[in-house]
């Protein structure tokens, strides 16, 4: 299955979270890279460096590091066109998502992608299988 990883995912992998929530999160991690081709954005790898460094003080070096070592070896990161921005265009119409969200989704219908690992429920609204713990 192709799935995507949003930076909700991807920060919990890199910032401290309690020992049970690290637990749940390395062993759907490890699912995930064993069973599924994973796929991200480039505007998730941007959100998830700010993120980690705003909300929860880790340091750039830090994050890119992590990013470097256990996401890009495992994710294909996809580019965002033209056309992820004439879809998204509809999805924040349509689905009433933020932009950003709405084009992750363009992203996922433009790559043929089945599903989304994300705490974010406007995901719900969509017809994308979304996956959390």
């Amino acid at each position: 299955m192709k799935i995507f990883l949003d930076a909700s995912f991807i920060i919990y992998l890199n910032v401290d979270v309690p020992d049970s929530l690290a637990e749940k999160i390395d062993a759907l991690y490890e699912q995930l890279i064993t069973s599924s081709k994973l796929y991200t954005d480039v505007l998730v790898i941007d959100e998830v460096i700010h993120v980690s460094r705003k909300k929860y003080k880790v340091p750039y070096s830090k994050t890119i590091e992590m990013l470097d070592d256990i996401v890009i070896p495992y994710v294909e990161v996809l580019p965002i066109g033209l056309m992820e921005y004439l879809k998204a265009k509809e999805n924040i119409l349509k689905y009433n998502l933020k932009p950003s969200d709405a084009i992750h989704l363009a992203v996922i219908e433009n790559n043929g992608i089945q599903a989304i690992v994300t705490e974010d429920e406007d995901f719900d609204r969509v017809p994308i299988k979304r996956i959390w713990l």
